[in-house]
């Protein structure tokens, strides 16, 4: 197994932990996404999985719905928990890490590169979906450390998106996690 691929499941069981975690009273509280509820949260990040793993399978992925919550009908913790045993079983192919991949957006990749620069959505939307349903969640340093790194290599692609807001200042002695979420627009605290 790659390290990517670790990295990636990682942050996976992360957001599966947070999403185990939600109190059912909570799928419709506000979250850090701007217009977004811990209930759009999950479908967004289903969507982001389904994009990931068709470029992975070197097929084209289809548009997101513009209602992020749309495919996850009346159960978000069951798609989701049905969306982390597919990425599952995808992630656990063997030879998947060096895979060419010819079909993504940034020019020809590898499925290690393009794990690297998804990563982002399932750790950080971790840290807004706990902040929505008001669990606890601290983001892995080792993870928020990888992917400022791949946010920061290709941070006018990341600029350019309008997905993420602009870059908040954070102290000296911020954590790797406060720096990710603050490079990201987020206010850590």
């Amino acid at each position: 197994m790659s390290d990517a691929v670790a990295r990636y499941q990682r942050a996976m069981a992360g957001f599966d932990a947070v999403a185990g975690a939600v109190p059912e009273d909570r799928w419709t509280a506000a979250s850090p996404c701007r217009g977004w509820t811990a209930r759009d949260l999950v479908g967004h990040v289903l969507s982001s999985q389904d994009m990931l793993f068709a470029w992975i399978a070197g097929k084209r992925p289809s548009m997101p719905d513009e209602d992020p919550a749309a495919r996850i009908g009346d159960d978000p913790r069951g798609a989701w928990r049905a969306t982390y045993a597919e990425v599952g079983t995808a992630l656990a192919e063997p030879g998947l890490a060096q895979r060419p991949v010819s079909t993504y957006p940034g020019g020809p990749s590898t499925v290690d590169e393009i794990l690297d620069s998804g990563l982002v959505e399932p750790l950080v939307h971790a840290w807004d979906l706990a902040r929505a349903a008001e669990v606890e969640y601290t983001l892995d340093d080792a993870l928020a450390t990888e992917c400022l790194r791949a946010m920061k290599e290709h941070e006018r692609r990341v600029r350019l998106s309008g997905m993420f807001g602009s870059e908040n200042p954070v102290s000296d002695d911020a954590t790797p996690g406060e720096r990710l979420l603050a490079f990201l627009g987020r206010t850590p605290n």
